[in-house]
């Protein structure tokens, strides 16, 4: 389940710094600048929240396989 969670949250992650990038391009008219502001905001909110977690998830200790005799 590591796996899976990890690879949803690269793709997140990935899928956030691609909208920041298309952001970059946009020249936003003066009445939608604040909603621009409280969204990258947001996103680099979510960005840290995201490798938090990936470091959590890649720090844990690998799973031991005993085996039995």
């Amino acid at each position: 389940m590591n796996a899976d969670t990890i690879v949803k949250l690269l793709e997140e992650m990935v899928d956030i710094k691609v909208h920041q990038q298309a952001e970059l391009q946009l020249k936003p008219k003066p009445e939608f600048a604040r909603l621009l502001e409280e969204k990258r905001f947001a996103d680099r909110r979510r960005l840290e929240l995201i490798k938090q977690e990936l470091t959590r998830l890649l720090g844990q200790p690998a799973v031991k396989i005993v085996e039995r005799k």
